[in-house]
């Protein structure tokens, strides 16, 4: 465990929960899965999640139903963590809970994402008081060939390559009602919750992360040109540019970084270069094997031989 600590930039020996960031989490998962040689393993560690000890935890705790646990945590989860936001949108037809990324780099962190997914639905399966089952998990990667374990570990169908990342609940699940319900602890916690959002203040990604965000909502298939995505963020392309170079980086670069991260990551878990080609938005096999050599060194086949697995 030390070994993986460092490998992420924190020393354990001076480590202090708030001194490791969001990202540096999400790079640990990676370096944990790589070592377990297990690519479900960050999924095993979300699942054995129980209790949150936070104003989100609490209020979850003393909603009336499932639902508005959901709904009254949602709300200010940003306390707890800046980076991500859930969503709950209730139809006649089915209630579907989205995962949002503020920061683009932690979007291309597959098992972080799975981490996320698998470690929500504990929890509400502890809120709830019942192993209750979805109608399905969903994240917006591939797998390739290991979406068994996933599918037992999760005891309902488990969606990749999806629209989103979240959970698609039965019609009735929402409604199950909480066994601590406390109305005047709602109350009481909702108040101070916006008091300390109001004092909180505002925080803005950086332009890199936006961009990556961005780039990453619209795969597989296709990567964003920079005036689709300066449009995005309601500039001119010639400001994206200034905002970009004022944090040392460019667009193309940006593009460039995204795709062979994510494209290791594929090639690891098995998928194959035609696939990769086609989610990462190249014209064809040829173009995607001529761009990895450059990045790696070595082409996408020889990459995947000697790293399969890991």
């Amino acid at each position: 465990m030390e070994q993986l600590v460092r490998r992420v930039g924190v020393d354990p020996k001076h480590r202090a929960d708030a001194d490791v960031t969001t990202l540096q989490e999400a790079q640990l998962l990676r370096e944990a899965c790589k070592s377990a040689e297990d690519i479900s393993f960050a999924a095993r560690i979300g699942s054995t999640f129980r209790q949150s000890q936070t104003l989100t935890g609490y209020i979850a705790k003393s909603s009336k139903t499932l639902g508005s646990a959901i709904e009254n945590s949602a709300r200010f989860y940003t306390l707890a963590d800046s980076e991500t936001n859930f969503d709950l949108s209730r139809t006649s037809s089915e209630d579907v809970m989205k995962i949002e990324n503020n920061n683009g780099a932690l979007l291309r962190h597959h098992r972080f994402q799975e981490f996320l997914v698998f470690g929500l639905l504990a929890r509400l399966r502890v809120l709830a008081g019942v192993d209750f089952f979805p109608e399905k998990l969903c994240l917006q990667h591939e797998v390739g060939d290991h979406q068994q374990p996933f599918t037992k570990l999760a005891g309902c169908r488990v969606e990749f390559a999806s629209e989103f990342t979240g959970i698609v609940f039965g019609q009735t699940t929402l409604d199950l009602p909480m066994a601590n319900y406390d109305p005047s602890l709602v109350d009481y916690l909702s108040e101070l919750g916006a008091n300390m959002l109001a004092a909180h203040g505002t925080h803005r990604d950086s332009y890199r992360a936006q961009v990556e965000k961005h780039l990453i909502k619209q795969l597989p298939g296709r990567i964003l040109s920079a005036d689709e995505v300066a449009d995005k963020l309601a500039m001119s392309r010639r400001t994206l540019t200034r905002h970009l170079t004022a944090e040392g980086t460019g667009f193309r670069e940006i593009v460039d970084g995204l795709r062979f991260d994510i494209a290791k990551t594929y090639l690891k878990d098995g998928l194959s270069i035609s696939e990769i080609a086609f989610m990462l938005g190249y014209a064809d096999h040829a173009a995607f094997s001529t761009a990895f050599t450059r990045w790696a060194g070595q082409s996408p086949r020889t990459f995947q031989k000697s790293n399969q697995g890991h």
